[in-house]
């Protein structure tokens, strides 16, 4: 399992940074992920959590998370806050999944009275030691 260092976590910092003057284009090679929750009108509802742990699953920072496009139909909020993240298989962090340690919540609240389909699309950067960047779309169903 790869270690986590001070300097990595200073480098996703950085990066993360670097990339918020930029959040709204697309990022080559950006690992693209697509999920359908859905939520009661007007209700904020959690849509995911992210975290960035140390070798022994403990809290190391906050991954950079930004709105690519924002909602239509409603608003995001993010949070920091417990978060139980689950890491691909591949990833040195996998072993941590599931466990609970701070991370960043996503929320989502419609406008009042909405009801049909929303979209919006986060990106997470500093999720792995490699430097990955994740574009995650999300195709809220919102009803009553």
């Amino acid at each position: 399992m790869k270690s986590l260092s001070l300097m990595s976590v200073a480098a996703f910092i950085g990066v993360g940074m670097a990339l918020s003057g930029c959040v709204g284009t697309p990022i080559s090679g950006a690992k693209q992920q697509q999920f359908s929750p859905r939520v009661v009108s007007g209700k904020k509802t959690k849509i995911t959590g992210a975290s960035l742990v140390k070798q022994d699953c403990t809290f190391a920072s906050y991954p950079y998370t930004g709105i690519v496009t924002q909602p239509n139909h409603g608003k995001i909020d993010i949070e920091h806050g417990p978060v139980a993240s689950k890491f691909p298989k591949d990833s040195p962090a996998y072993i941590c999944s599931g466990k609970p340690v701070q991370g960043n919540i996503i929320y989502y609240t419609s406008n009042p009275g909405f009801t049909g389909t929303d979209q919006f699309t986060t990106r997470l950067t500093g999720l792995n030691t490699d430097g990955t960047v994740q574009d995650a779309t999300f195709v809220v169903h919102v009803s009553k």
